[in-house]
C-alpha cells in the first residue's frame, strides 16, 4: 500500500534552502505570584504558584528565622562596585 522507503525520486519534495538559522526563543522576566494570609484553622498559609505551606506559628517563627539567615548570606548590590 505505502512504498515510503522504496521509492527514490523525490521531485516532488521541497528542499530547504541552504542550512537552517538557529532561532533562539524570546527571553521572558521571571514573575513569581505569592500569597500569605491566615487560614480558618489559626494557621498561615503561604501559596507560591501552584504550591501551598500551611503553618501555625511555630512554623512561622522557624521560617522568619530561615530567610533571615538567607538574606544575611546576600551581599549588598551597592558594594559590588
Amino acid at each position: 500500500m505505502f512504498d515510503w522507503f522504496k521509492k527514490s525520486n523525490y521531485n516532488n519534495v521541497v528542499k530547504f534552502p541552504g542550512p537552517v538559522p538557529q532561532i533562539e526563543p524570546p527571553v521572558k522576566d521571571p514573575v513569581t505570584y505569592y500569597s500569605i494570609g491566615p487560614t480558618d484553622n489559626n494557621r498561615v498559609s503561604l501559596k507560591i504558584g501552584h504550591n501551598s505551606i500551611t503553618m501555625n506559628k511555630a512554623g512561622v517563627h522557624a521560617l522568619i528565622d530561615l530567610l533571615t539567615v538567607a538574606m544575611n548570606q546576600l551581599t549588598d548590590e551597592d558594594k559590588e562596585e
